[in-house]
């Protein structure tokens, strides 16, 4: 897909396209193999039998669910209507079929399959079989196998194997066949859940997570919609997502059913379907002749490629961790260690897109040291400095969730940026902190002292109308609104009518 970038920029011109194309021949060869397979195997078409005609015409509909959110492979359009490969595999079945198929909306993939498992739907048209949902569902031969991949930012190396991941969380997405799988692969792997993929990419970029693993054609996609361009797939994993249809294990001849008809589809419509969702290309304005070109010569100097590429690996690897150490000061206070201004600025833009998008609950806290200045002429800047650091690690220590993002916005002031807590629970938790620190003893071994801070918060589902300049306006009259009040408090922001 457009804007997706597979390898480095830094070690030339082979590195930075060939492994991408692999990947699209990877892809759409497993595709073209998975239908040729199953044409060859099952000999074409069937009809349905007495007993799976009885049964249509006993269930009258066959009820089925989907994920809302897994483009493009399958999802909700604006008016509500089903899209993707799944929804063309299905326009095909109803061809086929003597009933009506009907969509159960949902609100999420984890409501879909606890409708599936409840018998609340029938089928699943798009999932991976795993040892647990086996106990729930009877499965179709796979038709569809996707790559799987981990995107990461930039700076991170190329992987080639599982084992080259550090021990760092990663992000998957909740509920997904993929999460069991790699935790089986590597019970240590420190895997996170996410809702959606702009939430988990979000994670990535801020930082809280080293990467995200999912199949390649979602994740291109998500990443092209929402032109992250600074993120890239870093490495293809073992276990490739193989999908299939899953339906209700009570009722067998469903399985049947669905089986034949998956039979009855032949490769060239299979293709046109896969194809149409997953048109793969990875560099904007790559020239496809000469591209190919270049494979045939990398090819033919394969073993010369090779020996380049071990010799440059120790250089890349070294600029890749001085890079790496130069984005992290420029984005690093020093005195605190918390995040600086300018890496603020750009977070909470993303924060308050992601918001408004997912209507997630966003928290703005402006946290200021009350009458700093005077402590610092009365007791000197080495304890201000001491005050300071003491209340980062105080901070770090009560904000630590993945969502949770801190920085010193100058002097004495510090901002929280947090994401999906809901405003009634971060208000008992900033008035927590707000007792906590007035409660903690600020000792450098010659001074002594209790601060107190004052605090104004924004808790709330931001508006579409909402930018970031006008927020932080808001946030800013609360806390000096809180000051006027005698400090050593909170000033919420009231919550939008």
């Amino acid at each position: 897909m457009d804007n997706v970038c597979i390898q480095p920029n830094n070690t030339g011109f082979l590195r930075k396209y060939l492994p991408g194309f692999w990947f699209a021949l990877a892809l759409l060869g497993a595709l073209a193999a998975q239908a040729q397979q199953t044409e060859v195997e099952n000999g074409g078409a069937a009809t349905f039998n007495e007993a799976e005609l009885g049964y249509l015409q006993q269930k009258k509909t066959l009820r089925y669910c989907i994920d809302p959110d897994w483009m493009p492979f399958e999802g909700l359009d604006a008016q509500g209507r089903h899209i993707g490969i799944s929804a063309d595999y299905l326009q095909l079945f109803q061809k086929m079929l003597p009933v009506p198929l009907q969509l159960v909306p949902t609100k999420n993939w984890a409501e879909s399959i606890d409708y599936a498992k409840s018998n609340s739907c029938d089928f699943l048209p798009l999932a991976m079989k795993t040892p647990e949902r086996s106990r729930h569902f009877n499965f179709t031969l796979a038709y569809l196998s996707i790559p799987t991949v981990l995107v990461t930012t930039h700076d991170k190396p190329y992987l080639h194997h599982l084992a080259d991941l550090p021990p760092q969380p990663v992000g998957v997405r909740r509920g997904y066949g993929v999460a069991e799988l790699y935790q089986q692969l590597n019970p240590a792997l420190h895997l996170m859940q996410y809702d959606s993929y702009d939430q988990g990419l979000l994670a990535v970029q801020q930082g809280i997570l080293y990467g995200f693993i999912a199949n390649m054609g979602s994740i291109s996609f998500s990443m092209q919609q929402n032109k992250m361009q600074n993120l890239k797939i870093a490495g293809r994993l073992p276990g490739d997502s193989q999908l299939s249809f899953a339906s209700r294990n009570d009722e067998p001849l469903l399985g049947s059913i669905l089986q034949k008809m998956l039979l009855r589809l032949s490769v060239q419509q299979q293709q046109q379907i896969h194809q149409r969702w997953l048109s793969v290309r990875y560099e904007q304005g790559v020239d496809y002749q000469l591209v190919w070109q270049v494979i045939l010569v990398a090819t033919a100097l394969g073993l010369l490629w090779l020996w380049a590429y071990l010799k440059l690996r120790r250089l890349n690897r070294a600029l890749v961790a001085a890079n790496a150490e130069l984005a992290r000061l420029s984005q690093q206070d020093p005195l605190t260690g918390l995040y600086n201004r300018q890496f603020f600025e750009q977070k909470l833009q993303d924060a308050l897109a992601l918001c408004q998008r997912q209507q997630l609950a966003l928290t703005v806290a402006m946290m200021d040291l009350d009458h700093f200045k005077k402590l610092n002429d009365e007791c000197g800047h080495l304890y201000g400095d001491t005050c300071l650091r003491e209340f980062s690690r105080l901070c770090r220590s009560y904000f630590q969730r993945p969502q949770d993002l801190l920085v010193r916005y100058g002097g004495e002031e510090f901002v929280l940026i947090s994401l999906g807590t809901a405003p009634a629970a971060m208000e008992k938790l900033l008035r927590a902190f707000v007792g906590v620190i007035a409660s903690t003893e600020m000792n450098d071994g010659e001074h002594c002292r209790n601060c107190t801070i004052s605090v104004g918060a924004y808790c709330d589902v931001p508006t579409q109308e909402l930018d970031g300049k006008t927020l932080l306006e808001l946030v800013d009259q609360a806390l000096y609104q809180a000051k006027n009040q005698g400090r050593d408090q909170l000033v919420l922001i009231p919550p939008r009518g």
